[in-house]
């Protein structure tokens, strides 16, 4: 007979992956829209590299974090030093970059 501890992971399993599954659909269908979300938002609305870094260092230290919860489910593991620095520089990246385009940005005049 399963021990209780392994219904309450396979339980909070079937809730993520529904969660994602719901999220999935929604982004699929239209419901949930993803436009823009890689693009500046001063100017010509371009490609944004800074917005780019950012998602990807935030999804690689969610990935990793939670692979370090799936191997030993029983308690959460500390952040390490390293992924702190990671998204602390990547944060600063881009808020400095919108510092600086915000004051070298030409004023608007009404």
């Amino acid at each position: 007979m399963p021990d209780l501890t392994d219904l309450i992971i396979w339980e909070v399993a079937l809730f993520l992956l529904a969660m994602f599954g719901i999220v999935a659909v929604q982004v699929v269908t239209g419901h949930i829209s993803m436009k823009g979300l890689l693009m500046k938002k001063e100017g010509d609305r371009s490609f944004s590299p800074e917005r780019v870094q950012l998602l990807l260092a935030t999804l690689a230290a969610a990935f990793q974090y939670v692979s370090q919860v799936l191997k030993d489910p029983t308690h959460l593991p500390a952040v390490s030093r390293d992924w702190i620095l990671l998204l602390g520089g990547s944060h600063a990246l881009y808020l400095g970059r919108r510092f600086y385009l915000r004051r070298t940005a030409p004023l608007k005049r009404s």
